[in-house]
Parts: structure tokens; sequence; C-alpha cells
């Protein structure tokens, strides 16, 4: 099980407000202004719950290749609307921590674990300190989490990946890459400036050339590695993701809404005008023995 670090255990730990606290504001996306907010709580807002750039198969085929069992103690940042939450708890792990800095994600995270042991949703950002003791988790993911931080924020988060990891231990990662085959430095900024715009939110994508060197930067070993077309609003990967019904609700909403219809098809169109230049690339490494 976790080792707590007990200098923590009044921080970040215990500062989410729990469900019965929220109020009317219940979701993540509630009171904000669909022309601004974020584009996965706009998604989210109209239905979507996947919302990883490679979608569910890129998840699935990293949990896979993590080897997730019952003796693992896994953390997960950043999980959002908890889908790979689900898909990492039917596994059966030992014990199960996310680390959320929306503290409405958090409480409804929360509310789903219904008080099951070992499992809890830390309220704190991703560059804090994670509130466990060196050694004490096998396994560490984040999907959509670093593409939003600096080169700065991203290697702070990956020591103290490393420092809580176990010798032998394994960390996986799923994130928005650019494509350096086709993308040359002058349109990988152009992109980066588009999809900010676009998606109302920090977006530092990387070549996976880069990916690879700021995670062996930090001592991890690269194991696997995969990638898939960013094509999270394509009908066909909408199917995948949400199943027939809840993609053709999600459908229904956004025409529903003129002010979400015409974020989504700019976010859309953006994807599209950029799909050789982007994918959802997924990458697993271990911390060496």
């Amino acid at each position: 099980m976790f080792e707590e670090n007990t200098a923590l255990r009044d921080g970040p730990a215990t500062a989410a407000a729990a469900p019965s606290s929220i109020g009317a504001s219940r979701y993540p996306w509630d009171g904000l202004d669909r022309r601004t907010m974020p584009g996965f709580w706009l998604f989210a807002s109209l239905g979507k719950r996947v919302l990883r750039p490679g979608g569910i198969g890129l998840t699935k085929w990293m949990l896979e290749n993590l080897q997730i069992g019952p003796e693992d103690d896994v953390v997960e940042y950043a999980p959002g609307m908890g889908v790979t939450a689900c898909l990492t708890l039917e596994r059966n792990p030992r014990s199960y921590a996310a680390i959320e800095r929306d503290s409405r994600a958090a409480a409804l995270l929360r509310a789903g674990f219904d008080g099951a042991a070992g499992r809890r949703c830390i309220h704190a950002d991703a560059v804090d300190p994670l509130p466990f003791g060196d050694g004490s988790a096998t396994v560490v993911y984040g999907e959509s989490m670093l593409t939003i931080h600096s080169d700065e924020d991203k290697e702070r988060i990956l020591r103290e990946v490393f420092r809580v990891l176990r010798p032998g231990g394994r960390f996986a990662m799923q994130e928005i890459s650019l494509v350096a085959e086709t993308t040359s430095v002058e349109l990988g900024e152009r992109i980066r400036r588009k999809l900010v715009r676009a998606v109302c939110h920090p977006a530092r994508p990387q070549t996976t050339a880069r990916w690879r060197e700021i995670l062996e930067n930090q001592g991890f070993t690269i194991v696997d590695e995969a990638k898939r077309p960013v094509h999270l609003l394509e009908p066909y990967r909408l199917l995948e993701d949400e199943g027939a019904e809840k993609a053709i609700g999600f459908l229904a909403n956004t025409l529903m809404d003129p002010v979400a219809s015409d974020r989504v098809r700019r976010i859309r169109a953006l994807f599209e005008r950029y799909r050789d230049h982007l994918c959802g690339y997924c990458c697993v490494c271990r911390k060496p023995e």
C-alpha cells in the first residue's frame, strides 16, 4: 500500500470538497461559458466521456502494456471523467490513487468509489509534490496531462513520478504529439498556437522524439510505444469511444447548441487540417531496477 508523506497529510490530500458541499455546481463545467471553457470540458458537457487524443483504443493498449494486477499500487494523473479509472479498477489493483486538480471532478470520482478501501482521489495539481513516500507505487500513468505543462513543469512532474515508483515500476503517458517527419519547427509552433486558441487551454505538444528524450532524461527506460490519429471527433471514433447511444446523444446536444456547435466544428476542422502532423502518442516506460 502507499506510504503517505506525513508532511503532506494535511495539505493537498485533504483539500477537496466532499460531494455534499458541491452545491448546485456539481460538474466541472457548471457555470463556465461554452465560448471560452476548455475544450475537454466543452466535450464532456455535451456528453462525451472519452477525451484522450488516441481514443479508448490507445487507452486500452496502454493498460494492457502496463499489466496492472492485484499486486499493484497505482497512481493516475488527471482522471477527468474517470473512464480510464474504471478500466483500471476492473483489474483490481491493491490500491489506486488519482491526482485531480479540479475539485468538482475529484469529488465526483471520489463519490464513485463509494467508500471502497484502497481507492481515493486527491485534489491537487500535477506539479505539486505527490503525497506518497519514495518507492510507494508500482504503476503511474497520465493521459492528456503533460501536454498542457511547460518543459520545466514536465520535468518536475516526471521527477516526482520517478521518485514514487519502486525500482522496476512502470510509467505510461498518452499525449498529443507532433509528427516530426511531416512537421517543420515553424509549422509546429503555428499548430501549437492554433490549438491553444481552439481549445482555450494551454497545449504544448512535442514530437515523439522529444517525448522520448524528456522521459529518458529523467531516467526512464522506454519499453513500448504506439500511435493513433487524433480523430476524437470523427464519426467512427465517436462510435468506438462512446458507443452508438452516447455518440448520438453527443451529436444531438452539439447541434442543439449554436455556440457549442461552432466550437466543436472549429476544433474538428483544426484536427482535420493538420491530420498529417498530429497523433495520439502512448509510451510505456520502466524505472530501472
